[in-house]
C-alpha cells in the first residue's frame, strides 16, 4: 500500500513541480508576451467599433432629398465632345470639392455614370446647382477666350454659367473660338 501511495505522491510532485528548462521558460515568456500584444489590440478593435456604431447611428448616412437628371449636350468647335464618366466620381475627373457636403460618400451631389452626358443630381440639400458648379467639378471643359453659345430645352441662355439644372432639361453648349 505504501509503494501505491508513493507512486500517486511521485506524480503529485511532478504536477506541482515546475519546469524550469530553457524551453519552458521561452514559451512561457512567448505566452506573456502574445497577451500583452493581443490584449490592447482586442480592446483597440472593441472601441472603434463602439465608437464608430455609435456615429453611425447618431449622424447616420444623409438621405436623398432631389434625385433629377438633367442632360448635357457638348459641341467644340463643331465637334460632338462626350461629358466623361465618373465625373464627381473619379477623383481624375473631380476638381472642386466645394460641394462635398451635400453629395454621398465617394460622389459628388452633381456627377455622371456614364458618357451619355446625363448629369445626376444626387443632393442631401434641398437646392439649386448650376451648370457652373457642375462644370467646376468636371474641371474639363476649358471655355477661357471662347465663345459659348448655351440653349435650355432649345431656348437660348445668356450666362450658361448660372443655368440651373433641371430634372428632364436638355442644355446644349456650343463652344467656339
Amino acid at each position: 500500500m505504501n509503494k501505491l501511495n508513493k507512486g500517486l505522491g511521485n506524480k503529485r510532485n511532478q504536477k506541482n513541480k515546475r519546469d524550469d528548462s530553457y524551453v519552458a521558460i521561452n514559451r512561457r515568456r512567448r505566452k506573456r508576451n502574445m497577451i500583452m500584444i493581443i490584449i490592447p489590440i482586442v480592446a483597440a478593435v472593441v472601441a472603434f467599433g463602439v465608437s464608430s456604431t455609435s456615429l453611425y447611428s447618431t449622424q447616420g448616412p444623409k438621405p436623398l432629398v432631389e434625385h433629377i437628371h438633367p442632360h448635357l449636350t457638348v459641341t467644340f468647335d463643331g465637334t460632338s465632345t462626350p461629358v466623361p464618366s465618373q465625373i464627381g466620381i473619379d477623383s481624375s475627373l473631380w476638381k472642386v470639392h466645394s460641394l462635398d457636403q451635400y453629395g454621398t460618400p465617394g460622389f459628388a451631389p452633381l456627377h455622371t455614370h456614364d458618357a451619355s452626358g446625363t448629369i445626376h443630381v444626387e443632393s442631401t440639400a434641398n437646392r439649386n446647382y448650376t451648370l457652373g458648379e457642375f462644370l467646376d467639378i468636371w474641371g474639363g471643359l476649358d471655355t477661357n477666350g471662347k465663345t459659348v453659345r448655351a440653349s435650355v430645352d432649345g431656348k437660348p441662355v445668356s450666362d450658361f454659367r448660372d443655368i440651373i439644372l433641371r430634372d428632364g432639361e436638355q442644355i446644349n453648349l456650343n463652344v467656339g473660338r
